[in-house]
């Protein structure tokens, strides 16, 4: 049966490396591939128990998250899995379907199975979440949103503001001046980034502001079809828009097709996350991408970091945004 020495002869690192990564403690990138190549070359087993006994964890993560409908999370969540298994951690999930009293009962549930950490996913922070971590001296670091309030906590984000600054900012440089945002509503912290990147841009091209064309509703299906029907009602149309959010798109779409309006032709559309349907669609859509793997990976080496002990001071990491230009939006110029 392969030992730690056989996995640090076979990775190059030292068997105090080793060590460390096996429980936990991260360790430089290219060492962790390395290590993780020879456990999986010598089939190392990790004795899950005895580790637990010896660095004192219970070797899990919870996972607590706003809606498992989101598909955003889902596909952040399954890269964060992944990450953890390869650090020799398990995960709990607990959705709390927006409900303060289901906060508090997945906050109970982890406390009972003893997490050595949590990640909370969360489109509006609880800062009520973060102090009891806070003050169990429970690592957590929050996804999605940031939570200004709070002191030396951490927090893993895309970059809202300057994702949705770049879109309207493109839409500009192919001549459009009459540009409509459609966005959540306000107790969402990346719709009001959003929305600050679409009025910085059109502030940076001199282009003013109608504030009807500024929709915002729920961040769901009927909110995206709400917006684009009071647009479409409107004396004087918009003649390009941005959606920040991949539910009220769908919804938005409905709209769109109901109104018989024609995409690029009559509308130039740009949306937020690319998802598998959008490429069935026609015109393809021009989307902005959030790297889920990138913040999964941030995600997971911040906590695991603080799990390890790190005292550094609290610190917001900003994921940039990829765009993927396809059909949806046309030159005016």
């Amino acid at each position: 049966m392969a030992t730690i020495k056989d996995i640090a002869a076979r990775s190059g690192v030292s068997i105090a490396t080793v060590s460390k990564h096996i429980n936990g403690i991260p360790v430089k990138e290219s060492n962790r591939r390395r290590i993780d190549e020879a456990i999986r070359e010598l089939g190392y087993q990790v004795n899950a128990a005895a580790r637990a006994l010896k660095t004192r964890r219970s070797m899990t993560v919870g996972i607590l998250l706003d809606s498992l409908s989101n598909p955003f999370y889902t596909t952040v969540i399954s890269s964060v899995e992944e990450y953890l298994r390869e650090n020799g951690y398990a995960a709990i999930l607990f959705e709390t379907k927006d409900s303060s009293e289901r906060l508090r009962q997945g906050l109970e549930l982890f406390s009972s199975k003893g997490v050595d950490g949590i990640l909370y996913f969360s489109s509006h922070a609880e800062n009520e979440v973060i102090r009891q971590c806070q003050n169990a001296s429970l690592p957590i670091v929050t996804v999605d949103s940031i939570a200004p309030d709070i002191p030396n906590s951490d927090f893993v984000l895309t970059e809202n503001a300057a994702s949705a600054f770049q879109a309207i900012c493109m839409l500009c440089k192919k001549g459009h001046r009459k540009i409509a945002v459609i966005t959540g509503a306000d107790r969402h912290f990346s719709a009001n980034e959003r929305l600050r990147g679409y009025l910085n841009a059109l502030e940076e091209n001199g282009i003013a502001v109608c504030s009807d064309w500024i929709q915002r509703d729920e961040y769901d299906m009927n909110g995206g079809y709400r917006c684009i029907k009071r647009l479409l009602s409107l004396p004087e149309r918009p003649e390009a828009l941005l959606i920040c959010n991949y539910f009220m798109t769908v919804g938005a779409l409905i709209g769109l097709n109901e109104e018989n309006v024609r995409v690029p032709d009559e509308l130039s559309l740009v949306t937020f996350d690319d998802m598998e349907w959008i490429k069935a669609l026609k015109p393809r859509l021009t989307t902005v991408n959030q790297q889920a793997v990138r913040i999964a990976e941030q995600a997971v080496s911040c906590l695991l970091a603080r799990i390890g002990g790190s005292d550094t001071p609290g610190k917001v990491i900003l994921i940039p945004t990829t765009m993927t230009e396809r059909d949806s939006v046309r030159s005016i110029l």
